[in-house]
Order: C-alpha cells, then sequence, then structure tokens
C-alpha cells in the first residue's frame, strides 16, 4: 500500500526515521508504559506507524486516517476492539514457521496491545510531537528507483462485466524501452488509486508477440488470463498491504531488452465516491547490469480441487517432487479467493527432515509476498508439500449471505486458487 504522508504531517509526527524492519527505541520491545505516562507523540505513533498506516491514511484502502491523532482518538474503542479480537493488524504469516523479511512490523507484539490500551485508560493524552522517537514507517513504495514504467494514459474503470460486479480486470502493456538486458533487484506497483485497486499483477512477454489490439493504451479486459500475447512469466504479484519486494545483493530477476511488461490491474467499485474515477499506475524498480544470481517466480499450486458447498474448512493438499536441481527458495507469495482462510506449505527431504516454509491465516484484503532472509534449500529429491483451506459456508461475510455453491478453480473472485508464487533460483 503506497503511504502519502504531507510533509505537515511527517514533520509533525517524526524527529526522525529509521529503515522499515527496524524498531526504533524499546517502544514495542520494552515494558508498556502506565497508563499515567502514555502519550500520543512519545509512545502511540510508533506503534501506528508500524502496524497501521501504511493502509489507514488519507485515500487509503484502511478507512479512516490514523496518521491524524483527532482521528485515532475518534476511532480508539473500534481500534481497540479490532486489535484485541486479532482482526488488526490484518493476518500475516506465523514467523515461528519461517521467519521473514518485515515480520516484525506485521504483527501487533504483546507490548504494543499494552502500549494503546494504556493510552486509552489514561485519557489519551497527546503530549508533545517533539517527543516522538524513532520509528519504522512502513510503506509499500520503493525507495531510490531507477527505472519507473507508467500506463500510457489513465484509464477509467466501466466494470460492466455483468457476471463481475463492481470488478474489472484490465490489462495494460508497460514498454520500459531497454536498450539491453536488465536485471530487477528490487520493484514495488505505483498506485495511483488505491480505492480502486485490488490487485496488480505483472508479466513479461515478447514485444513482437503483442498483438495490436494489446497495444491499446486503453487496455483490453483480460480476466481469464493476464500473461496473454504468450506471456514469458509472471515476475510479480501485488495486493493491497504488500510490502516492496527486494533481493539480496547481486540476486535479482532477468528483464530482456526484447520484452515489454503486462500490467493485470483488478479494480473494484464501492461506491459513488469511486465511480468514474480514472487510474494510471505502474511498477517502480531497481534494475542492475548483471548479477551473480538469477530469480525467477515459479507458480506452484493446484487446480484439481472442488470446494463443496456448506463446508466450513475444507482443505486440499497437494506436492511436487524436486527431480531436477537444487533450488533455493527466496519468497512466497500465497494466494487464494474470498474463500480462502489458511495456508500451509513444507518441505519434506528424503531423510525424514521437514522444514515449515510458510503457514498462516489468510486475507484476501491483506496479501504479502514473504521474503526469506536466507533462502531455504529444496534439495533434489525433496518433496514440497503445500495445502489450501477454504471456508465455503454461510458463516464467511464474503458470501454477504448468498446461497453457497460447489467452487472450482478459477480466474474469478467467485472462483478459488490454491497458489504459492514462489521466488526460486537453482
Amino acid at each position: 500500500m503506497r503511504q502519502r504522508i504531507s510533509q505537515a504531517t511527517a514533520v509533525a509526527l517524526t524527529a526522525g526515521l529509521i529503515a522499515c524492519g527496524d524498531k526504533g527505541d524499546d517502544t514495542a520491545t520494552g515494558a508498556a508504559p502506565t497508563a499515567d505516562d502514555t502519550t500520543y507523540y512519545e509512545h502511540v505513533v510508533p506503534v501506528l506507524a508500524e502496524n497501521c498506516t501504511r493502509c489507514h491514511y488519507d485515500g487509503g484502502l484502511g478507512p479512516a486516517d490514523f496518521t491524524d491523532p483527532d482521528t485515532v482518538m475518534d476511532w480508539s474503542n473500534s481500534m481497540h476492539s479490532a486489535i484485541e479480537s486479532g482482526r488488526m493488524a490484518p493476518p500475516a504469516a506465523d514467523p515461528t514457521c519461517q521467519d521473514y523479511v518485515g515480520s516484525d512490523v506485521l504483527t501487533v507484539s504483546d507490548e504494543e496491545k499494552a502500549t494503546f490500551e494504556a493510552w486509552i485508560e489514561g485519557g489519551m493524552t497527546l503530549g508533545e510531537p517533539a517527543d516522538t522517537p524513532e520509528f519504522a514507517v512502513v510503506s509499500g513504495e520503493l525507495s531510490d528507483p531507477n527505472l519507473e514504467v507508467l500506463m500510457a494514459e489513465a484509464y477509467t474503470p466501466t466494470y460492466i462485466d455483468d457476471e463481475n460486479p463492481d470488478n474489472e480486470y484490465r490489462c495494460f502493456i508497460l514498454d520500459p524501452e531497454l536498450d539491453q538486458d536488465v536485471y530487477i533487484t528490487a520493484m514495488a506497483p505505483i498506485v495511483d488509486q488505491d480505492p480502486i485497486v485490488h490487485h496488480a499483477v505483472l508479466f513479461t512477454v515478447p514485444e513482437d508477440s503483442v498483438s495490436e489490439d494489446w497495444r491499446d493504451p486503453s487496455g483490453v479486459d483480460c480476466i481469464d488470463g493476464g500473461g496473454g500475447n504468450d506471456a514469458d512469466a509472471m515476475i510479480a504479484g501485488w495486493a493491497p498491504g504488500m510490502l516492496p519486494i527486494e533481493f539480496p545483493e547481486n540476486t535479482g530477476m532477468k528483464l530482456g531488452a526484447d520484452s515489454v511488461l503486462v500490467l493485470q490491474m483488478h479494480y473494484f467499485t464501492s461506491g459513488s465516491s469511486t465511480e468514474g474515477v480514472s487510474d494510471r499506475s505502474g511498477y517502480a524498480f531497481r534494475v542492475q547490469d548483471t548479477v551473480e544470481t538469477e530469480v525467477i517466480m515459479a507458480p506452484l499450486g493446484s487446480t484439481n480441487f472442488k470446494i463443496p458447498a456448506d463446508e466450513a474448512a475444507h482443505t486440499h493438499e497437494d506436492s511436487f517432487t524436486n527431480t531436477y536441481l537444487d533450488i533455493d527458495i527466496h519468497g512466497v507469495f500465497p494466494h487464494m479467493h474470498r474463500l480462502g482462510t489458511e495456508y500451509a506449505m513444507s518441505i519434506e527431504e528424503e531423510d525424514g527432515t521437514e522444514t515449515c516454509v510458510v503457514r498462516g491465516d489468510y486475507d484476501f484484503d491483506n496479501q504479502m509476498t514473504y521474503q526469506f532472509a536466507e533462502p531455504l534449500l529444496l534439495p533434489m529429491g525433496a518433496k514440497l508439500t503445500w495445502s489450501c483451506t477454504w471456508n465455503n459456508s454461510s458463516s464467511n461475510p464474503a458470501l454477504e449471505g448468498a446461497e453457497p455453491e460447489t467452487v472450482r478453480y478459477g480466474e474469478r473472485t467467485d472462483e478459488e486458487m490454491c497458489f504459492f508464487f514462489s521466488l526460486i533460483s537453482y
């Protein structure tokens, strides 16, 4: 999620910034302050910045602007209830399965919960802006890109597909205009209109294979496959809340000079405030001429499942045995649709050793690519196993009162997926 904080707000809220993922002082790691001592600027701002404001800001997908102290005071009881119930922060992968970059800022610690509760109990004292400590600003924007590619022109979604009311899948050709091959070492979307963008998926395509209709600056409808035009590979998938992908030093994904990019945008409207809104999104990259390790994205997953109606916890399990080469797994993007509730992936070696790769509760509105600090080895002969669990019963709020029906694999949000888009190298 792109975080837009005005200069005035930034000055008022920060006495200094540190890199995302590094905790400042010991606000979230030491003992929580007492109710009498807790102030908004000194104690609450770091908690919000690390856990909330990547979505809850002016113009963000999350309701309300939690960079504004008056708004936080007005919403404090609702915020406390959401945190205590576990609804917020949204579910993220369990770091005890496999730790990943940003795990410390994607989950709310017990100390952070206690700090917020103490502030409410103490009367929500503001304190002084100058007392704000250093803290991590969690943003979906890529810092210091050296290549940015946008849609050729703004597009206004029409939402006229009767089979997908209030949703539109649109693909656009993005031309990076390269004169030589480069390697992507970091990337993140440039999301123009957060309130209408549900996800963005990026593919590479040979430039000479792009048909004339796909070259239209207004894009082409592409609900049944974002790659199209003999797509080489999917290289990125983004959904609200996701952090930038940044590979280790001298590691990257190849972007050929003879290729262009296909950007699949999933737009949705949530009412009159988003009707008629035009979007011109794109992608930001850091690129370099050479790398030592080349990474590709492998779409591991299942399409041969059937989710019966009225089942509140239907699980599908599948596996892949690596009979090729030793593989390093650099990160995983678990992906399901509205019915998804849980996911898991593990490595089972021939000697019986089992390594948890990724595991967690699933939230369609808060999907993440989990990047491991060190790559995980999938040795030749080992088995990669995975499972997806869905709630296809009336207890699932995503069904919105509709009668549950049998669901199978498909691109539409009323169909389902079970994928683990994995960043791998050989």
